[in-house]
């Protein structure tokens, strides 16, 4: 079996028009990555397509080490609390290397 490491995948659900300030927030934090992909569903807002350039919905995925979590959500919460719709889950996820994500 192999030798798992414990860390956090923060996720992201928003309008791809905050990806610039997602990555912003993330790097300063000390994320060494990120992943972004566009995504189409419904929810509490509405449906989106995805058909459309403007106003897509992103779905943007960050792991990292425990002590990185409060400052991700910290700024998280701020970019909340401006008024932007976010969708932010945080899951226990195992990796094989973790200095990719230190």
């Amino acid at each position: 079996m192999h030798r798992l490491h414990p860390e956090k995948l923060i996720t992201v659900i928003t309008s791809d028009v905050l990806e610039d300030r997602l990555i912003k927030a993330v790097k300063q934090r000390g994320a060494s990555g990120y992943t972004v992909f566009r995504a189409q569903g419904a929810g509490s807002s509405g449906e989106q397509s995805g058909m459309l350039d403007v106003d897509t919905n992103i779905v943007f995925h960050v792991v990292v080490p425990l002590t990185k979590v409060s400052a991700m959500l910290d700024a998280l919460e701020a970019i909340g609390r401006k008024g932007h719709h976010l969708k932010v889950l945080v899951s226990d996820v195992n990796v094989l290397w973790p200095e990719k994500f230190e």
